[in-house]
């Protein structure tokens, strides 16, 4: 069974090749040996002139030629070899098999490393992710929608394999498609010329935070243009993506544990925080959102959200019956986010009231960097606090309101001391700023309010307990020096 399997074997003959007038007992691809020839030799010949002819690879808009060699063909030789040998020996059972001249096929094989490379970086160049329609932020005009193609390398690897074995000369790259999920269509009539809910947010724009800049920059430019249609769903893991070198995002103090630590992707929860706070005046469902593990100084107590990918996300619907745009902008010192759609019928209060407050504790570190009785305000402690929020959403046509209520809770953020260990200061040494943040202060009482029948978006404090300066010392918890 075996030796009738290796006679079929033998006798294939590939596509692509005239044979000649010849006498000779042995065509190997329809090419005859001559009698006068080795096995050997006429086994290195034949095989030169077939890995030096051509394959045209055609496909996603350009076509190339290239050897049968240099796409990784290769010719067995010492099988070949022993196959002219064998059928030349009149008293192998190929020949008692076969009638004269005997047909043989090239033994070819592929060796993937060599077209793995340029396929590789055909990929590479040609590749692109399927783009969804949208809208001009600045024009709302419809942006159609763009299918995503990928080569696909094993695929055109299998194509390549068959070719060189059965002697084709073409050979089509394989070509992944993949449809946008939104499509212009959707979008023709959409009317996003109303602000429904806006916020902003300060950052520092100076060359010393130009890493958080460049974060807040990167997940912006991730969210800035989403449409939402009726029912969708905005997550902000999703859309902004792994917060990585990878995905474009830069090194930049995160907060992980109360402590800020430097990260990849510092900044991230400022666009999540300005964009839940857009969201919320603009009266959207919160889906999900979690406060920090400390308050943030860019924005008020319980309008924050954190993100940490890929566990801890902000979501938020669109609960109209009309598609929403999503503009991020960061410019000028300051983070806007925006949601904009065809009307604006709510007025939408966020009103605040702390109920309880933790003071925070404090420590010293041993630091052999620092000289020995240096002490360095390492991090500012900020007092805990718990609150509720209310949202109240009045429709200004028919007076009728209703009221979501939540509550959040923010740990007491403890303040560390850097104590020096270290040889003796030198002469004229000036120690180092260390953390610089003032006292943290937060009105015990709050409304701000948003909506078509108010201009801006005024605020009503009641400064209480924990809204002046100087609030944490009265209440005797430490003091930087």
């Amino acid at each position: 069974m075996r030796r009738l399997v290796l006679l079929v074997a033998l006798l294939m003959v590939p596509a692509g090749f005239s044979a000649r007038a010849d006498d000779a007992v042995v065509r190997v691809a329809g090419v005859a040996v001559p009698a006068s020839e080795s096995p050997g030799q006429a086994a290195q010949r034949l095989a030169e002139t077939y890995l030096q002819e051509t394959i045209t690879i055609g496909g996603i808009g350009a076509t190339q030629t290239r050897t049968r060699a240099s796409l990784g063909g290769k010719v067995d030789l010492e099988l070949l070899e022993r196959w002219i040998r064998e059928a030349r020996d009149p008293d192998s059972r190929l020949r008692e098999a076969s009638s004269l001249p005997i047909d043989l096929r090239l033994p070819v094989l592929l060796d993937p490393e060599a077209p793995r490379g340029w396929l590789t970086e055909l990929k590479a160049r040609r590749d692109r992710a399927a783009h969804d329609a949208t809208l001009d932020p600045e024009t709302g005009e419809v942006v159609a929608e763009l299918a995503g193609v990928a080569v696909d390398v094993w695929a055109t690897l299998d194509r390549l394999d068959a070719a060189l074995r059965d002697g084709t000369d073409r050979v089509e790259i394989v070509v992944r498609t993949t449809e946008a999920r939104r499509t212009a269509a959707q979008l023709h009539a959409a009317d996003v010329r109303t602000v429904l809910g806006t916020f902003e947010t300060p950052y520092n724009g100076s060359g010393e935070a130009a890493e958080r800049t460049h974060n807040l920059r990167v997940a912006a430019a991730k969210i800035d243009g989403l449409v939402l249609l009726p029912g969708e769903e905005f997550d902000f893991n999703d859309v902004v993506g792994e917060r990585s070198l990878a995905n474009g995002f830069k090194p930049a103090p995160v907060i992980a544990g109360g402590e800020l630590v430097d990260g990849v992707g510092g900044g991230a929860c400022q666009i999540a925080g300005t964009l839940h706070a857009a969201a919320y005046f603009a009266g959207l469902e919160i889906v999900e959102r979690s406060p920090h593990s400390r308050p943030s100084s860019y924005i008020k107590l319980g309008l924050d959200a954190a993100v940490s990918y890929p566990n801890l996300t902000f979501r938020f619907r669109n609960n109209r019956d009309f598609p929403i745009l999503v503009r991020l902008v960061v410019q000028g010192g300051w983070v806007r986010g925006e949601l904009r759609g065809a009307e604006r019928t709510e007025r939408v209060a966020f009103i605040r009231r702390i109920d309880e407050v933790a003071p925070f504790d404090e420590r010293e570190q041993n630091d052999s960097r620092l000289p020995s009785g240096v002490r360095v305000l390492s991090q500012r402690g900020v007092p805990g606090f718990s609150l509720t929020t209310f949202r109240l959403l009045t429709d200004v046509r028919t007076r009728q309101s209703r009221r979501q209520r939540s509550e959040s809770s923010y740990p007491p953020t403890t303040q560390i001391w850097r104590v020096g260990t270290g040889p003796a200061a030198a002469a004229g040494y000036e120690p180092p700023s260390g953390d610089t943040h003032g006292e943290y202060t937060a009105d015990s009482y709050l409304v701000t309010t948003q909506g078509p029948d108010v201009e801006g978006t005024p605020t009503i404090r009641r400064a209480g307990r924990t809204g002046t300066r100087g609030w944490t010392a009265r209440e005797g918890m430490p003091q930087p020096d």
